[in-house]
């Protein structure tokens, strides 16, 4: 396969809400400090004792609930985005997070809401996660008319694209585990194809039901120490998270630097699919390595001149590979 070098995109604005983190000064505190931020779910999400089992197999049970969980899922001020107490009761947090992320991120930029009002923005969003919509097929009285708009994938992108009057393309992507890279190479492409010229990129995930857990402990993917050891012959599984993240980004070409300041530049992104591997949910190694050495190649980088590689560490020896 061969495509055309994509145009570099500048990072103009950052947000994030990350356990152990409200903001961005405090992550890169916490990655300095090399602290883990793991902790356990909090008793206000669900009752953990009720689907707990220390030892592992048991129908209907998780043996951990071992996860790096935000301070406050709840705090939102609805009248600041114009939403009514009652609309903002049955929203998923994570549409609530995210509005608040859009708006320190644009802060961040550099760009008052007011003055990006009827562009043609584009709003892409990574999101995996439905925990909370399916806590009213437990108890449907509890919904009222904005239940559906309040836990649709589509409004999580959706709502911000409303709430800011964006109108540019603006979709959930759901990936699972990739969801906000996509959805960041996605972003590229448009903003390389001159459809837009700024793009709001964003990823979020909260753990807001206990069923995810006992699938995942079921399956023998979670980590029963609580702690996930990528690439390492301890790696017994991994450690669910929840978080949210915000990107601005400018298409390079028409970036202005008297306007805005650039965190970082975007040089190139790719996708692709491993297709038939020896399990649904299992890596190729073969095609994953194909995929990289088309992008460096396309982005003309050598692999020995990157400072870091972030990886996708699963702690288990079969994703690990």
């Amino acid at each position: 396969m061969s495509f055309l070098r994509k145009k570099p995109a500048d990072v103009i604005g950052r947000a994030c809400r990350l356990p152990g983190a409200n903001n961005l000064h405090e992550f890169w505190e916490l990655l300095k400090s090399g602290k883990c931020s793991i902790t356990e779910i909090h008793p206000d999400r669900f009752s953990t004792f009720r689907y707990l089992h220390p030892e592992p197999g048991h129908p209907g049970k998780t043996y951990t609930f071992a996860a790096g969980v935000l301070d406050d899922i709840w705090g939102f001020d609805p009248a600041v985005f114009g939403i009514s107490p009652r609309e903002a009761e049955q929203m998923d947090p994570q549409q609530r997070l995210l509005l608040m992320l859009v708006w320190e991120a644009l802060e961040d930029a550099g760009i008052p809401p007011s003055s990006i009002a009827g562009s043609n923005t584009g709003v892409y969003v990574g999101n995996s996660g439905s925990d909370h919509s399916n806590r009213f097929f437990f108890d449907p009285a509890n919904s009222d008319a904005f239940m559906m708009t309040g836990n649709t994938g589509a409004l999580i992108s959706n709502r911000i694209s409303y709430i800011f009057d964006l109108h540019g393309p603006s979709f959930t992507i759901d990936t699972a585990c990739s969801s906000s890279l996509v959805a960041l190479d996605q972003a590229m492409i448009a903003l390389n194809a001159g459809i837009i010229d700024t793009a709001i990129v964003a990823g979020v995930n909260m753990l807001l039901s206990p069923f995810p857990f006992v699938g995942f402990a079921a399956a023998s993917m979670l980590s029963p120490e609580g702690l996930c050891r990528p690439f390492d012959k301890q790696a017994y599984g991994y450690v669910r998270s929840e978080g949210g993240v915000v990107l601005v980004l400018k298409r390079s070409e028409i970036y202005d630097n008297s306007l805005y300041q650039s965190f970082g530049r975007i040089y190139e992104t790719g996708i692709n699919s491993d297709g038939r591997t020896s399990g649904v949910a299992l890596p190729s190694i073969k095609y994953q390595s194909e995929l990289l050495k088309e992008t460096y190649e396309r982005a003309e980088i050598s692999p020995e001149s990157l400072a870091f590689i972030e990886a996708h560490g699963t702690g288990t020896r079969v994703g690990d590979p």
